[in-house]
């Protein structure tokens, strides 16, 4: 329950800060718009304006609705999916945030006066912290432990491969008679797998 209830609290935490940050850039640009900014024009202006709605709808979901309670309340499926999509927006804010950098420096490049704001270089400095925290936690969470786990299933087969070789080289015969019974074990285990896939899945 400490667990939980501290992953609640920096949930919230993380994505109050992602949310003050976009309500800054909606408002930011709506403001240029209102008063005709016509040096603040871009192409990623209206991508930047509209995502951060549809960023916002999700952080007020995400920010109370925990990968556990829906766990807890819908299953292991739902669960699945809701962290698949959590996962693609969360790829998708990463592009978002390159882009909002982006369209800040062009608007300091261009020295467009009217988009001069403390928003700009608060808006500028937290995106840039925003998109090494994805890229971070992308790293920690996805790439690493793939890596690894690449790295360490590669090393057992090659230590698995060696054997097997070994056992070839000094014993022809028994390698081949030993065949029928590798497959069967290897249906056995898949069968084993299949049945524990079929009880963890939620009954309707």
């Amino acid at each position: 329950m400490k667990h939980l209830s501290l992953e609640y609290i920096g949930n919230i935490v993380l994505n109050s800060f992602i949310l003050v940050l976009l309500i800054s850039v909606y408002f930011y640009i709506e403001k240029m718009e209102n008063n005709g900014c016509l040096c603040a024009n871009h192409p990623n202006k209206d991508f930047i304006k509209t995502f951060s709605i549809i960023i916002m709808v999700f952080l007020m979901i995400t920010m109370f609705v925990t990968t556990p309670y829906v766990i807890e309340m819908f299953g292991n499926i739902v669960a699945g999916i809701y962290v698949f999509v959590k996962f693609v927006l969360y790829i998708l804010c990463i592009v978002y945030f390159y882009m909002t950098i982006d369209y800040i420096r062009f608007l300091v490049n261009e020295k467009c006066k009217c988009s001069e704001d403390i928003r700009r270089e608060l808006i500028l400095s937290g995106s840039i912290l925003e998109i090494t925290l994805f890229i971070m936690v992308l790293l920690t969470i996805v790439i690493i432990p793939i890596i690894f786990n690449s790295f360490m299933l590669i090393s057992n087969n090659m230590r698995e491969y060696n054997k097997e070789f070994s056992e070839v080289v000094s014993n022809p015969m028994k390698s081949i008679r030993s065949i029928p019974s590798k497959l069967k074990s290897s249906k056995n285990t898949l069968a084993k797998m299949t049945s524990s896939l079929v009880k963890k899945s939620p009954k309707k």
